[in-house]
């Protein structure tokens, strides 16, 4: 039992420190993103029929940054291979997000700015730079270790000393949160006729899309049909019928879930205003942690049933919400069910 005891206390310290977590892992995941995206920029370059269309941030670096040579790609690629490392361990922490950060904006910018917009990275690349400015996010780092060394060292590591973190720090992470699923939410209403987005019809088409029956889709392509008649046409005048990015989903089984989903009105309206609501009411997220919990489930959720009706992953925003869980109350509420009453355990 004391073994138990003190191995709650630790996993205890450890979740309490979501933002050090969070860097650890969402550094591993962006990094990896990056590489990804140095590889895929330095195929695109060399071909003619791409064109840079810049974004501000993108404005304001040199031109020179922008010439995808041989030598840039092998002096970008260590650097993300250095700042990765670095901010995942938390050696010069601060310094290597920054870096990871100024490389997120610029390369993923690049991408985009060639008419390949991934935005399951942009949230992560917002937390990023907000990870190297805010307290709690050294807390489990080589870093923290190197400078408390000799108090760690007396203590012999029988307790990690967390002091208590500023919660601005979390907050700014949640509220950036909340607001990218907000703008989501808002978008959706804004570009999809208003209201009418939530008769189903959208999500529908999306659901019984099947991309990959597009095998010659090198690039994005959009796919009409100009000998549907007006009164079958999708919310357009052009015969829209799909398009070489979105449903990706291979499965014949879910495939079938999803066609069934698609096909039943009543399901996909009710999904769809589900999904307005859910991304309308991230505030409740700083009513307490009772409520954040809730929501950050139910976004995990919401992620994980994209990815399996549509073959869409969101790694990295479900990681986000596994990091922010509240854990520490989670282990607390397990903690006295059980009737631990070791010293040390009182205060979880």
């Amino acid at each position: 039992m004391k073994i138990i005891a003190n191995l709650l206390i630790f996993i205890h310290k450890i979740v309490t420190q979501p933002l050090s977590l969070l860097r650890f892992s969402l550094s591993i995941l962006v990094g990896k993103q990056l590489y990804e995206a140095l590889k895929a920029l330095f195929k695109l370059t060399n071909n003619t029929q791409y064109s840079l269309s810049k974004t501000w941030f993108l404005n304001m670096l040199p031109d020179s940054l922008f010439i995808f040579d041989t030598e840039l790609f092998i002096t970008l690629k260590y650097i993300i291979i250095v700042s990765t490392i670095g901010a995942a361990l938390g050696l010069l922490g601060r310094l290597n997000l920054l870096i990871v950060s100024f490389l997120s904006f610029f390369l993923f910018g690049t991408v985009e700015g060639m008419g390949v917009f991934n935005h399951a990275l942009s949230l992560p690349s917002q937390i990023i730079l907000v990870l190297a400015l805010v307290p709690g996010s050294m807390k489990i780092s080589l870093d923290y270790f190197i400078l408390n060394f000799k108090h760690n060292y007396k203590q012999k590591f029988k307790v990690l000393s967390f002091s208590e973190n500023p919660k601005w720090g979390i907050n700014l992470v949640l509220l950036l949160v909340m607001l990218t699923y907000l703008t989501a939410g808002i978008s959706k209403l804004r570009y999809g006729n208003g209201i009418n987005w939530l008769d189903g019809s959208t999500l529908s088409f999306y659901l019984k899309e099947r991309t990959n029956n597009y095998k010659a889709g090198g690039v994005q392509l959009i796919i009409g049909d100009n000998k549907i008649t007006d009164q079958d046409k999708w919310k357009d005048k052009f015969g829209f019928i799909g398009h070489t990015y979105s449903n990706t989903q291979t499965s014949k089984t879910w495939n079938k879930i999803a066609d069934y989903i698609g096909s039943n009105k009543l399901l996909s309206i009710l999904l769809s205003i589900g999904s307005i609501l859910f991304e309308v009411l991230g505030f409740i997220m700083f009513i307490n942690s009772k409520y954040r919990n809730i929501y950050l489930i139910s976004a995990i959720l919401f992620h994980l049933s994209i990815n399996l009706l549509m073959g869409i992953s969101f790694t990295e925003y479900q990681l986000i919400c596994f990091c922010l869980i509240d854990w520490g109350i989670i282990i607390g509420y397990f903690v006295r069910k059980l009737n631990f009453s070791q010293k040390g355990l009182a205060t979880i």
